[in-house]
């Protein structure tokens, strides 16, 4: 008589014992498992082979092709929003400041004898938009863009430190104002608030508009993304955002200084204008010290698009606005030349073309 397979009747015992319901050959790889036995013949497992492993790699790669640009776009769409998020919260602020100042808006510099503040953006008692505001947004990092590679404070404030010369430890007061000079929420002071440049002792100051004076408060840049400087040759941004950026033309027409400038401008006003000459700077082949000012100290944070053909580091896309009625939106740098012929090359740079287009001016 032939015997029964030892493996079997392991197999039917357990089966009877509710224990399993495998195959004879399935149990065997149980007692493999649990070291109760073994049995070379129940080995259900084989390695890839190299076309198999191949195939795989291939397909992960695609994946990754696919996968990888779109959170990248995720990641910029993410900071765009929280950039977008920040000029709301200044744009709340302005409202509020406004409103407690008898509709007046911010001075770019409040300033003070240039002998104590050296001139405009270097140390206080001078006082910059983002100073006035910090009471009421009590945030410094609102004014740092998220997709700036210098967006550290320390960065910011020690690049501050070596431009003017302070003395370390600073205090509280230099610390607020290096930081909000640094701000890459720069103010369109040439309409909002001129600097000027008058008296005996000299005043480094600037001047004052109100709500009453803008025109068209919804089509009227205050505030837009800035750069403190391109790095030479790179062309690359560096040093932080500028607390005012620069328009792009001055005048109307027919050569005549636009609101308010005409207050201050020589032969027409007080004369005690002060500015960058010659507005915003060509893109030359070659990035040198005035090539900050290729957008007039703005800059497209934003779905940008390389430029380098024209010159190194130099950037399309878009960037971040506030209006005079405090709304904020992104819009493409090229928005900022419409109804304007810029880069002029005179002190009083170019001339605004049409007024519905021009978003600088107050009219």
């Amino acid at each position: 008589m032939v015997s029964e397979n030892p493996c079997n009747k392991a197999w039917h015992q357990s089966v009877n014992l509710g224990r399993f319901s495998e195959r004879p050959c399935d149990f065997r790889c149980h007692t493999l498992r649990y070291g109760m036995a073994s049995n070379r013949h129940c080995n259900h497992f084989r390695a890839f082979t190299l076309i198999e492993l191949l195939v795989v790699i291939a397909i992960i790669a695609i994946l990754a092709a696919i996968l990888f640009p779109v959170f990248a776009q995720a990641k910029a769409a993410a900071w765009k929003t929280k950039d977008l998020s920040n000029f709301k919260q200044v744009a709340t602020a302005s409202a509020m400041y406004v409103s407690d100042y008898d509709g007046a808006f911010m001075m770019s510099n409040r300033g003070g004898l240039c002998s104590q503040v050296i001139g405009w953006g270097f140390q206080p008692p001078d006082a910059v938009p983002g100073v006035v505001l910090y009471p009421y947004t009590k945030n410094t990092e609102i004014h740092a863009c998220p997709v700036d590679p210098h967006r550290s404070e320390e960065y910011r404030i020690n690049e501050h430190i070596k431009e003017v010369g302070w003395a370390k430890p600073i205090n509280a007061d230099q610390r607020l104002y290096a930081l909000m000079v640094r701000s890459n929420i720069g103010y369109n002071y040439a309409f909002f608030s001129p600097w000027r440049y008058y008296g005996n002792p000299r005043l480094c100051t600037s001047g004052t508009v109100t709500e009453s004076e803008v025109t068209n408060p919804s089509a009227t840049m205050m505030f837009g993304d800035s750069i403190w400087y391109r790095d030479v040759p790179s062309g690359n941004i560096s040093g932080g955002g500028n607390w005012v950026v620069e328009t792009p033309c001055w005048e109307d027409e027919n050569n005549v200084p636009l609101r308010p400038i005409n207050k201050y401008a020589p032969g027409v006003g007080d004369d005690s204008l002060f500015s960058y000459p010659n507005g915003w700077k060509v893109a030359t082949a070659s990035v040198n010290s005035d090539s900050w000012l290729v957008y007039g100290g703005l800059w497209p944070m934003h779905n940008q698009k390389s430029l380098s053909n024209i010159q190194p580091g130099l950037k399309d896309g878009q960037l971040i606005i506030i209006n005079a009625d405090t709304s904020a939106k992104s819009v493409p740098i090229n928005r900022l030349t419409q109804g304007c012929t810029a880069y002029g090359t005179r002190q009083n740079k170019g001339n605004r073309t049409d007024p519905e287009k021009f978003i600088w001016d107050l009219d």
